[in-house]
């Protein structure tokens, strides 16, 4: 079970990087999609009442630019398979990235090679996910088959991470192409490798027996057009991504290793003595040593290289390697403990038979031993050159991970956030996890909520495993909310925004009778609780902020991005279309300061907001 679990996180670790040399379907104009009906069209700007069905729409772009999104606004009603957008271009084995936003209630999809859906769904709060939602791969269809059973075979995301109506969300899709013999006939049935929705992983290595239903021609094809649903309410995609491949791999001719066993430090002390024992192999793998320590073994061969490019290699091993690639040095003498990003280098190479040449040692026995070597390039796949059982490890340890139960989970951990490009680690953080699976981390040293996510609670396994770091992760769609103090005094309209002065003074937090804590703290004189609950069965979160004691000009700041707008439903857009604001009592007003847009408000006794996500 242990060797299943460390071998899933390599493959989902495989997947998620290939993403280089990514193209893009221009959304200046139609021009690369085939002739559809009139409810698709370009433009710049889109705006969504997230309470009101289908409510998506055109509105004018603040940059004066009317493109880079794509629209579909679909009378309800009206349905049918010529109301679908399909690309000129042609796909087999693809990486799809794209951004998505839904109206409230409305329903879409992508159909790869036009073929097999990949639901976009509003499932906004939904609790239990089923194929039809957002992320599900669809069910088939047989009429053949008796009534309630006519459809089968669809699946359901693992959770459900949907985002709110009018805000936008990204989905990442790994797509591998039937085969095919030379004479037309299926030898292996599509599959789904991965699937990523808002950053969390919900389809891996999922087997597609044939097209699903609603496809474009009932047939599977080796290449086919990406097809987007148009007749079942209104939607908008921008920023559409992907990667093409061939079936090519690069492979090994005449690969033979030699076995040396010692303490080896260099390439030079391997090359003092002759190998005990040596023979051929197809693919490289350590476990050819029969040791777990104080080895080496030496690989010489040639790489089939099936066209001429630029190909990026990945090295992974616990130990030492050096590698030759085309007689340059791919690899220099280097160690490390096995690590799943490894070390890359990218080389330019010839079509044909190129030489090769790898070095594994190992001398430190605490370390497991493994080694692993892929392959990729802007048309091959990334791909091992290693055997399966070779980046192994005999002992891995199993994850830590915190759930939460009938009432609040409260963790106190080191957490590990990004300020713009630089790390930042935040020492007194306490994260709440609670039953409606919507999740918060609180900053005890300034009284910020610098992080939201929906999904599952926390990998601890940073903070508990051997002696650990202290951290904790979460493990669901983050959104960042910007690790600065909620209060602050502002003498003057355009004043900056302050980090925390000496006058703050944390006062921990209050459990209530359903254990949600409210924090406090003392800043400026004033007294400050601030209370962070799930509504709308888990929807939102609202915040209610309460001040006592007398404080000239104190503001709360509910927001901070590049730009922030109020919509027409009085709630305020923030960001990119990341998450709304909805201001349930208080009066809050949009400022611009230092290039950055705020939404503030006068806090004299309490102010209640709504995060929306």
């Amino acid at each position: 079970m242990k060797r299943k679990i460390l071998t899933n996180l390599i493959f989902c670790g495989l997947l998620a990087n290939t993403v280089s040399a990514q193209q893009v379907i221009p959304l200046n104009n139609m021009d690369a999609f085939r002739p559809t009906q009139g409810q698709w069209s370009i433009v710049g700007a889109v705006e969504a009442d997230f309470t009101k069905p289908n409510d998506l729409h055109k509105k004018e772009a603040s940059t004066g630019i009317n493109t880079g999104i794509l629209l579909c606004e679909h009378p309800p009603g009206k349905y049918g398979i010529e109301m679908d957008l399909l690309t000129k271009m042609e796909h087999g084995d693809l990486d799809l990235d794209l951004d998505f936003m839904m109206a409230k209630g409305s329903n879409s999809g992508i159909y790869l090679q036009g073929r097999y859906e990949i639901q976009l769904f509003d499932s906004w709060g939904k609790k239990l996910p089923k194929y039809g939602d957002v992320g599900g791969i669809y069910e088939r269809w047989d009429d053949s088959k008796p009534e309630g059973s006519k459809g089968y075979q669809g699946i359901a995301p693992r959770l459900n991470v949907a985002k709110a109506p009018g805000l936008w969300q990204n989905i990442k899709i790994s797509f591998q192409a039937p085969r095919f013999d030379a004479s037309g006939k299926k030898t292996a049935n599509a599959r789904i490798l991965s699937i990523y929705l808002n950053g969390v992983l919900i389809h891996e290595n999922v087997e597609l027996t044939g097209q699903t239903r609603g496809a474009w021609v009932d047939n599977e094809v080796a290449m086919g057009p990406l097809r987007f649903q148009g007749d079942h309410g209104n939607v908008a995609i921008r920023n559409i991504r992907y990667k093409s491949y061939n079936q090519q791999v690069l492979s090994f001719k005449d690969l033979k290793y030699g076995v040396y066993k010692g303490n080896f430090r260099t390439i030079g002390d391997i090359e003092k003595i002759k190998p005990e024992y040596s023979g051929n192999l197809n693919s490289l793998n350590w476990a050819v040593t029969n040791a777990e320590n104080e080895f080496a073994v030496k690989y010489a061969g040639k790489i089939v290289v099936p066209e001429a490019g630029t190909y990026t290699f990945t090295t992974t091993h616990g130990g030492n390697t050096e590698v030759k690639i085309n007689g340059q040095q791919a690899f220099k003498n280097g160690w490390m403990q096995s690590d799943p990003d490894g070390r890359k280098v990218t080389l330019e190479l010839p079509a044909g038979e190129v030489p090769f040449e790898l070095y594994y040692w190992k001398a430190d026995g605490w370390l497991q031993p493994s080694l692993g070597l892929y392959a990729e390039s802007a048309t091959v796949r990334k791909h091992p050159l290693h055997s399966a059982n070779s980046t192994m490890v005999n002992n891995p340890s199993s994850p830590i991970l915190l759930g939460t139960g009938a009432e609040p989970v409260l963790l106190r951990s080191f957490m590990d956030i990004k300020e713009g490009d630089k790390n930042k680690r935040i020492v007194h953080a306490i994260s709440v996890g609670n039953k409606e699976n919507v999740h918060f981390t609180y900053n005890l040293d300034n009284g910020s909520l610098f992080q939201v996510w929906k999904g599952n609670f926390l990998n601890a396994t940073p903070m508990w495993q051997d002696r650990g770091d202290g951290s904790s992760r979460p493990m669901g769609s983050l959104t960042v909310l910007g690790d600065t103090p909620l209060v602050a005094v502002l003498e003057t309209p355009d004043k900056a925004w302050s980090n925390v002065d000496g006058t703050f003074r944390t006062r921990g937090y209050e459990l209530d009778d359903n254990g949600q804590p409210t924090f406090k703290y003392d800043i400026y004189g004033a007294k400050v609780t601030d209370k962070i609950t799930p509504v709308e069965e888990g929807k939102m979160l609202k915040r209610d902020i309460a001040v006592s004691g007398a404080v000239n000009n104190l503001y709360a700041r509910l927001a901070s991005a590049d730009a922030i707008s109020k919509n027409a439903d009085g709630t305020f857009n923030v960001g990119d279309s990341s998450y709304l604001i909805k201001v349930d009592s208080g009066n809050a007003e949009i400022r611009t300061v230092g290039g950055k847009q705020e939404l503030i408000a006068p806090l004299k006794e309490n102010i209640s907001y709504s995060i929306i996500w």
